[in-house]
């Protein structure tokens, strides 16, 4: 027996999801005829001498069927679907504009399968019961009341994600001023000169299918992501024993950590040491000559570099060390030094209070669509 979620509202009715809109999957595109992004829909600019026969009249609605599944897009004009996506082939009375709305509001991971890249199951989602108004009118009532509501939510959201632009713009700069009245009072020197700059290694044959066994960790470049200022949560650790027979070799604590090979240098990530540990050959580490600069001082000093500023122009970004030779710190007395420590620390900690705010706030708005989506579906809106 088919499942009802609730009772339908008065001229409402279930029906199988087939029976409100058709979806078909779209379409694979010549290599050729490919334009550079992840947007799932291509205009006729530059491709309809290969691909005219998969041309879709709009408007129309696609949402993702592999890889990122939940998206959904209304489009306005003709347009071409991937094969990426699943676009709707026949409406079947139904309100486009409703359509796209109705889609968002469906759980729609629950019909994807596939771990490596999850796909979503056409067949399994046309046969899912759906309840909707049974007049084209009350579904363009209900589109056009969502499109005021959300655009009023996407608007709070746009202006929310500026702020955040503007406070890491404002951070960056303030940072950058404390080291600039810096260099008015104390020599300047090139950073290599005041660092020992240890490049990692090739990740050791023992640990190529996992390794731990020990309390000393082996990060990998990925491992940047887990934290915004140290290095955690090693997915591999070794004790000395190994690191003895294997001749890992190990890297100071304090040291700051950058990308070194590869598109994660265009993230700008900084990490620290908390602890003696080893890292692979995507990653450098420059330990502070601490009779000359803390290592708190180097890696405040850091926040201020822009990595992008430092790449080779070559396929693969890389940071080298005539590239550390580049930077030019501000050689502040030890004591100068711990001071512009706290100065950074304490306008990192604003910016970041400030941002989580707003993440916050952002959460709350997402929770408020779906809120609105939730009730609009139940005949509530």
């Amino acid at each position: 027996m088919e499942q009802i979620y609730f009772s339908a509202p008065k001229g409402w009715s279930w029906k199988k999801f087939k029976d409100v809109c058709v979806l078909k999957r779209g379409y694979d595109l010549p290599t050729h005829a490919r334009s550079a992004g992840n947007f799932p829909l291509y205009s006729a600019n530059g491709v309809t001498d290969y691909i005219g026969q998969y041309k879709v009249d709009g408007p129309g609605v696609v949402t993702g069927r592999s890889g990122t599944i939940g998206k959904v897009h209304f489009v306005e004009s003709d347009y071409w679907p991937l094969n990426t996506a699943l676009y709707v082939q026949k409406f079947n009375g139904s309100y486009p504009r409703f359509i796209k709305y109705f889609l968002e509001s469906f759980d729609l991971a629950r019909f994807a399968s596939g771990a490596a890249v999850p796909t979503l199951n056409r067949n399994s989602l046309s046969a899912e019961l759906v309840c909707t108004p049974d007049s084209i009118e009350e579904q363009k009532r209900i589109a056009e009341k969502l499109d005021a509501l959300f655009t009023r939510i996407d608007i709070a959201i746009e202006n929310l994600r500026e702020s955040v632009t503007l406070a890491n713009a404002l951070s960056k700069n303030g940072l950058s001023e404390i080291f600039d009245v810096l260099k008015d009072r104390f020599e300047i020197v090139p950073l290599s000169s005041v660092v020992k700059i240890n490049s990692g290694i090739a990740l050791p044959k023992l640990f190529k299918n996992g390794f731990s066994d020990g309390d000393i960790p082996f990060f990998k470049v990925a491992q940047m992501n887990n934290h915004h200022e140290n290095m955690v949560e090693p997915e591999i650790t070794f004790n000395e024993i190994v690191a003895k027979e294997h001749k890992v070799k190990l890297f100071p604590k304090g040291s700051t950590l950058i990308p070194k090979r590869g598109g994660a240098i265009l993230t700008n990530k900084k990490r620290m040491l908390l602890a003696d540990a080893s890292y692979d050959s995507n990653i450098m580490g420059l330990k502070a000559d601490e009779s000359k600069i803390s290592d708190d001082y180097l890696f405040a000093f850091m926040r201020t570099i822009d990595l992008a500023n430092f790449v080779d122009a070559s396929t693969i970004p890389q940071v080298n060390n005539k590239h550390i030779d580049q930077m030019q710190i501000p050689l502040a007395s030890i004591k100068e030094q711990a001071g512009v420590v706290s100065r950074v620390n304490l306008l990192v900690k604003k910016v970041e209070t400030m941002n989580s705010e707003i993440q916050m706030q952002l959460d709350d708005l997402q929770s408020l669509r779906n809120s609105i989506l939730d009730s609009a579906f139940k005949g509530e809106l």
